[in-house]
């Protein structure tokens, strides 16, 4: 008995360690091999959003460090929404490069979809596509519907403030420099960059209608509903993940990032993340967490060619680890009152793209998170492209596809071309193959 013993006990903790590490350091098995598909999806946050400012000249007169929004880089002191030529040439440059199914690099523009303004007493609420004063932008709409036909800008959701409304209507009125800034249109205020939207003292009663009002505004001005959502500066916690989850939100980007105040700090909240992303994956296997693997934000750096080349590396180091290589690159690098900015910014994407979409050997396909979540399940994926829907199947056998009656239509209403479908439509896929289907 005591022997028997002496040999259960090892053994039991030797499985409790084996199943305590496959917690720990595995994940969902993906059903078709990144290394191989070589997949590149380019996120970027805060597209939409009416801020900082609205023009080169907000701060003149003003000292800005009077306002103590809190500490973020130099350089978004004079960040501003972008307008139809910005949104133009960052197609064009996206355009230019093809994948090696011939589609060109896309852009996952993450939108903040509402926005305040203040002028005789009264706060005014402005949903995309209205915009408040100064931040007027002719033609925007235009530019991103000539992307989205294109293929070259596909949004997704990011915030419907990006900041807490209520701090921002009491503090932006906090004293006479703060309403002055407030009065000039300029969107940050006293303490702007610790008042987190989601943050833990939010009632979800308002979160939840916040975001029922912006996926709905979503879908009016893009003609498809919300499939991939990043939380604004990475702030979110379990009740915002199971809000989301509610409202079919299971795509959720960055969730390495993810700060949420429940962990704690110090080493003891490094472990507490750690193990908590993994319990996430585990306890949510309806759920899709992208990790953001690659840098591209040159706009921030000295060395901008250096960013580019770190951006590269990260890329290729993403697809030998078996996942999609997932590229940050925020707004800042793109939009810009300083039209130096703007140039900086997309040389390095170009000079990215150039890179890697030349390596004949090597070279990518372009995918949106909604394409990388499908693929990562089923091994086929659909989306809709101008007139086109893209259809793919990255697995080894036929795959019976089903694509929603209402992707089809919209890529027949593209094409000028109305017709009726049914809810889903199923397409047999052969193995290895990508390519358009027209309605």
């Amino acid at each position: 008995m005591k022997q028997t013993s002496k040999i259960v006990l090892p053994l039991a903790v030797l499985v409790c360690g084996l199943v305590g590490a496959a917690f720990l350091f595995g994940g969902a098995r993906s059903t078709v091999s990144w290394q191989v598909l070589r997949a590149i999806a380019i996120e970027s946050d805060d597209w939409g959003l009416a801020g900082f400012v609205p023009h080169g000249d907000s701060w003149r007169d003003l000292d800005r460090t009077r306002l103590n929004p809190g500490p973020f880089p130099e350089v978004y002191w004079l960040s501003t929404l972008e307008d139809s030529s910005m949104v133009g040439r960052l197609n064009r440059v996206l355009a230019a490069h093809l994948g090696r199914d011939g589609h060109p690099a896309v852009l996952q523009p993450n939108y903040v979809m509402s926005s305040l303004s203040h002028a005789d007493d009264q706060w005014a609420r402005h949903d995309l596509p209205d915009l408040p004063p100064g931040y007027q932008r002719p033609g925007l709409w235009n530019a991103v519907a000539e992307g989205i036909n294109g293929g070259t800008w596909y949004p997704e959701f990011h915030a419907t403030w990006h900041y807490d409304s209520d701090m921002r209507k009491k503090a932006a009125l906090d004293g006479e420099f703060a309403q002055s800034v407030t009065g000039r249109n300029i969107m940050l205020f006293p303490g702007s960059e610790r008042a987190r939207e989601l943050g833990p003292w939010r009632r979800i009663q308002d979160l939840e209608n916040d975001l029922d009002i912006s996926l709905a505004g979503f879908e009016s001005l893009f003609g498809r509903e919300v499939q991939s959502v990043i939380a604004p500066d990475y702030h979110w916690d379990a009740r915002i993940e199971d809000m989301w989850s509610s409202r079919n939100l299971r795509v959720i980007q960055g969730k390495r990032e993810q700060i949420n105040a429940d962990w704690g700090s110090g080493k003891s909240g490094r472990l507490r993340k750690y193990i908590g992303r993994h319990w996430d994956r585990f306890h949510h296997p309806d759920r899709t967490y992208l990790e953001r693997n690659c840098r591209l934000e040159p706009v921030q750096a000295r060395d901008p060619g250096a960013v580019v080349l770190h951006c590269v590396a990260e890329t290729r180091r993403a697809w030998a680890a078996g996942e999609p290589a997932i590229v940050e690159s925020h707004r800042i690098n793109f939009a810009h009152t300083d039209t130096s900015v703007v140039k900086t910014g997309l040389a390095a994407l170009d000079q990215y793209l150039g890179v890697i979409a030349g390596d004949r050997d090597n070279s990518p396909v372009f995918l949106t998170d909604h394409e990388i979540a499908q693929l990562h399940r089923s091994g086929t994926s659909w989306r809709v492209k101008g007139g086109l829907v893209i259809l793919r199947n990255a697995t080894l056998s036929k795959r019976i596809l089903p694509v929603p009656g209402n992707a089809l239509a919209r890529a027949a209403g593209a094409r000028g071309d109305m017709r009726s479908f049914p809810e889903a439509v199923l397409v047999a896929l052969p193995a290895q193959t990508t390519f358009d289907l027209v309605p």
